[in-house]
This record gives C-alpha cells, sequence and structure tokens, in this order.
C-alpha cells in the first residue's frame, strides 16, 4: 500500500511538472495582438517566426524584404504581425496607409530605433522624439536644404565631384581595364562623399583626386606614397558607424549591444576624430565672421556650405544679443547633426547611383531614350550645371524617379502609436512597433477602401489610382514611362503621383536631405548617361540581388563602360 502511496505521489508530481512546464513554455511563446493577421504556427513556437525568417534572410541577404515575404505577402493582407518572443512587430504594406501615418501627428520615432542610434548620435534630430526643442533643431537647420541656398553652393560641388568620377571611369574603360567590367561601388561612394562633405563642411576631401592619381601612378609602373587625404578618414568612420549600426539591430537586445559599443576604444576614437575635423572646419567658418556687423551676418551670400550658414545664424544671434558665441567645437547636437548628414547623404546616394547603373544596363531600352532625350535637350558635348538645373525634361524626371522607387535604397520606417489606435480596421495598442514598407516594387496587397478610416479615405482620394493604371504594371521592370502623360495639348508631362513614391518618407519626418540627394542623383545621371554606353556584363554579374545593410545595396555592382 506503501508503495502504491509512493508511486501516487511520483505520477502525481510527475503531472505537475509537466503542468508547469507546458503552462511555463506557454508563457514564453510569442503574444499576439488580437485580430492583426499572424501565422498562426508561429504563434505555437517560442521563436515566433524567426524559424521562417532567418533562413530568408541567410538565403536572400535582403532583411526588410524577407520580413515583408513572410507576413503582408504570405498572408495576402496590407497588415499583418511578425511574431517575435516578446511583442509582436506590426507589419504594414499599403503604401496609402503608410503615407498617411508618416503625415500623422499621431504617430512617432519608435523606442526600438531611437535605442539603437541614440547611444550614437544623442542630439541629432535623427535620435528625438518629436518634441519642440526638435523643432526648433529642425528650424535651426531648415535653410539649409532651401532650393536657392543649395543651387549656389551646393549643385556646384557635386557638379564637379561628377566630373571627377567621369574621368576616373574613362581611365579604367580605355586602359586600367581596356573594357571589361569593375565594380563601381566604391568610386561612386567616394564621389559622393566628395560632393556631400564639401556641400556640408565646405573642405575638399580629395578622394576621387586621390584614387585617380593613385591609378595613374599604377598604369606607369610608379611608386605612389601620396599621403591619404582627409576623405579617407572620414569615410572610415561612415563604414564603422553603420556597421557597428548593422551588427548592434542583428543582436538579440540591439539597445544594450549599442551601449556597450559606445564604452569601446573604437567609439572614442571616432568621436575624436570626427569632433577634431568638423572642429577644424568650424574655426575656419568663424573667423571669417569675427570682424562682420549685424548687417553683414544677416546676408547669406558669404555663406560656402551647411555649416556656415548654421554658424553664421548662431553668430548673428549672439551679437544681437550683446553676448559670445558659444564654441560649436563644443556644441553636440551640431556634430552630431553633420555627421549624420554626412553619413545619410554619402551612402544612400551611392547605393542609389550603383542600381541606376544595374538598370541601365539590365534595360537598354531605357537607357536609350534617356540619353536621346539628354542629347535632344542640351545638343552635343556636355551640359554646363545651370543647364541641367534648369532645363525641363519629363523623361530626366521619370527616369530619376523610377531609379528611386525601384532601388529601394531606404526599405522601410519604424514608427509607434502615441496612443491606442486602428489602422486599417485592425486595433493597435500605444507604443507598439509599426514597421512600414515604403519600397513600391511589387503589387502591394492594398486595403479594401471600407478598412480605412475616414482620414484615411479622405488622404487616399487625393491621390491618383496609379495601381489600376498602366503605371502599376510590371512593377518589378524599370520603366520611366510609368511616370509620364500627355496634357490637353499632347505634350509629354512628368507625372509625380502616377505611383507612391515614398523613398523619403513623408511628413515632419520626411528625410532632411532630400532636395539635395535629388540634386545630386539628377546632376550625376545626367553627366554619367552623356559620358558613357552602360553595355551589358557578362551572365555572372548580372544579379539584381541585394545586401541591405543600412542601405540596400546590389551585391553585384559592376559596370561595363563604352566611352561616348
Amino acid at each position: 500500500m506503501f508503495e502504491a502511496s509512493k508511486g501516487a505521489c511520483i505520477a502525481l508530481l510527475a503531472s505537475l511538472l509537466a503542468l508547469i512546464v507546458i503552462f511555463g513554455r506557454k508563457k514564453l511563446y510569442p503574444k499576439p495582438y488580437p485580430q492583426i493577421p499572424y501565422n498562426a504556427h508561429s504563434a505555437k513556437r517560442i521563436m515566433g517566426d524567426l524559424p521562417d525568417l532567418i533562413p530568408a534572410i541567410k538565403a536572400t541577404k535582403a532583411n526588410s524584404e524577407s520580413i515583408y515575404r513572410i507576413t503582408t505577402q504570405k498572408l495576402g493582407s496590407p497588415i499583418a504581425q511578425l511574431l517575435l518572443p516578446g511583442n509582436p512587430m506590426i507589419i504594414l504594406s499599403d503604401p496609402y496607409e503608410i503615407e498617411r501615418i508618416l503625415r500623422s501627428n499621431q504617430f512617432d520615432k519608435s523606442a526600438w530605433s531611437l535605442s539603437v542610434v541614440g547611444p550614437l548620435f544623442s542630439k541629432a534630430t535623427l535620435s528625438q522624439l518629436t518634441t519642440p526643442e526638435l523643432k526648433a533643431q529642425k528650424r535651426l537647420w531648415g535653410d539649409v536644404m532651401g532650393l536657392d541656398f543649395l543651387k549656389r553652393t551646393a549643385a556646384p560641388k557635386s557638379y564637379s565631384s561628377t566630373v571627377e568620377l567621369v574621368e576616373l571611369w574613362r581611365l579604367k574603360a580605355t586602359t586600367a581595364h581596356k573594357g571589361q567590367p569593375f565594380n563601381v561601388l566604391e568610386d561612386l561612394k567616394n564621389a559622393a562623399l566628395d560632393a556631400v562633405w564639401v556641400s556640408i563642411i565646405g573642405e575638399e576631401p580629395g578622394t576621387l583626386r586621390y584614387e585617380k592619381r593613385k591609378l595613374e601612378h599604377e598604369l606607369k609602373g610608379q611608386p605612389f606614397d601620396d599621403p591619404a587625404p582627409p576623405g579617407s578618414f572620414m569615410k572610415e568612420q561612415v563604414e564603422y558607424i553603420v556597421d557597428t549600426i548593422m551588427d548592434a539591430s542583428a543582436t538579440p537586445f540591439p539597445a544594450w549591444a549599442v551601449k556597450l559599443e559606445v564604452l569601446k576604444p573604437r567609439f572614442r576614437r571616432f568621436r575624436k576624430i570626427v569632433t577634431r575635423e568638423m572642429s577644424r572646419a568650424m574655426k575656419k567658418a568663424l573667423t571669417r565672421y569675427e570682424g562682420l556687423d549685424l548687417d553683414s551676418l544677416g546676408k547669406d551670400s558669404i555663406d560656402t556650405c551647411a555649416m556656415d550658414l548654421v554658424l553664421r545664424k548662431q553668430a548673428l544671434q549672439a551679437k544681437k544679443a550683446g553676448v559670445e558665441p558659444s564654441d560649436p567645437a563644443k556644441d553636440v547636437a551640431m556634430l552630431d547633426e553633420l555627421f549624420v548628414l554626412l553619413i545619410g547623404g554619402h551612402d544612400s546616394t551611392a547605393n542609389t547611383l550603383a542600381w541606376f547603373i544595374k538598370f541601365m544596363e539590365t534595360f537598354p531600352q531605357a537607357q536609350t531614350e534617356l540619353r536621346a532625350a539628354l542629347s535632344s535637350a542640351f545638343g552635343p558635348g556636355i551640359p554646363t550645371l545651370s543647364q541641367i538645373l534648369e532645363a525641363d525634361i519629363p523623361y530626366l524626371d521619370a527616369a530619376c524617379e523610377e531609379a528611386l522607387r525601384l532601388s529601394g535604397t531606404s526599405n522601410g520606417v519604424l514608427r509607434s502609436p502615441l496612443q491606442d489606435t486602428t489602422i486599417l480596421g485592425y486595433p493597435v495598442p500605444k507604443g507598439s512597433i509599426i514597421y512600414m514598407n515604403i519600397h513600391v516594387n511589387h503589387s502591394s496587397v492594398l486595403a479594401d477602401e471600407s478598412q480605412r478610416s475616414e482620414t484615411g479615405r479622405a488622404a487616399r482620394e487625393k491621390k491618383d489610382d496609379g495601381f489600376k493604371t498602366p503605371a502599376g504594371r510590371d512593377l518589378g521592370t524599370y520603366e520611366p514611362r510609368r511616370w509620364l502623360v500627355r496634357d490637353e495639348t499632347g505634350k509629354e508631362k512628368f507625372n509625380p503621383n502616377a505611383l507612391p513614391q515614398l523613398a523619403f518618407g513623408a511628413g515632419v519626418r520626411m528625410c532632411f536631405g532630400r532636395r539635395l540627394a535629388v540634386m545630386q542623383f539628377r546632376i550625376a545621371v545626367t553627366l554619367l548617361t552623356l559620358s558613357f554606353e552602360f553595355q551589358e556584363v557578362p551572365e555572372g554579374m548580372q544579379s539584381m540581388a541585394c545586401i541591405e545593410r543600412l542601405f540596400r545595396t546590389p551585391q553585384q555592382p559592376y559596370a561595363k563602360l563604352r566611352v561616348l
């Protein structure tokens, strides 16, 4: 009897243990939000959707596209959940609803994204919630992206940088590589760095010039021992920060990974180099302002770059107040903002141009049409900067817009609701993370109009119904003509509303450097297309696959050039 009781006790303990394990395990399962679609089988796995997501990312190296593929695309819903250990992430693919959210003041930067970039650039606008302080900081910097200011300061530097790139590639195409394909990404990064650095800081990085001299010495068999230019040091810092952000984002606890990184000597060295280089440039600018009176300080004609404009405005405010201007080299907000502008303007522009070249190789008819439109507008030879900026060439506008759409250089954006809300009729809790697809490269699963809120329907009605027109066909194809229409006289016109265009975001958080990026891109596309024919590369170099880091990059950024 005792043995029987003992056996019953053991059985009972085993049952209790099993129940504890079962219920304990269930507590570790993902916790889907009510009603929003999700993969049902993933809700019964501790790791949620990760066992499906990780292999997809390894196979494609496309993080965002893999997320969309296993959520909204798989479930056939414009909104879905990515189930993760703990709280899920809400995935949104309807571009009209995404634009509504980006323009709404009921959503802000997500805590997750702030935790990754905040410790690196705590005072940059990128790292702050929308507060009165943020708005004041954006006003201070607002004039640096004014069209007139950019045309006067940044445009000439972008033009000269592209001309230097053309000279380098002529040398490579005719001598170094003799008509064979070569990797163009580093050259594009150097060109973008040269243009952005001088536009923002006012100093010549000299990266392309250095590379051209180096190649010329190599071709002559001569030793080359010139010291590396300032641009190479800053490029190293940009790449370090990009790697830091991406490495941290790939860990289970990105916020802690970044917090640990800022304690390391490498991060301290990064801050020291950036502060030193930018402080030196700031002191030069301030020296020019020291002897100026109020009238002179009030004129923007003395500004040569973005940093000049901001420093002059601060000097003007100090003079009006009768106080000494603060030391900008100790202004963390100034340093952080300058470096974030450098990162965004350098890497994104280079990658978008790399995709543009891939499109030219893959879709030769579009390349032929673009060159014909440019030649018709400008005539023989290379156009001047003013000609490029002032020309009305619908096909050029369409070619640039199509490259921005299809490249998806920035593939997704994070937001969080500031209060409980609804998205497409589904309840979404305050503080949840919403990951939104801004890469319109396939037929999106659109919401039924009845799902939209009143404000959503109102916003939707202002847009062309592009996905139901020829503009919405074959979205994986590079076709500039989707952005062209005929007016009442039969004249061809560029239609920027043919499709949703979210490459730069929207609303108060729209990419700050949008105007600068569009201007630089237009200049580069014009000069490169008129200088070279982008010929078909060998089959092993034709892949349109990407590597997604901070920006989406072609895996095979090769070009075979014929000099025109």
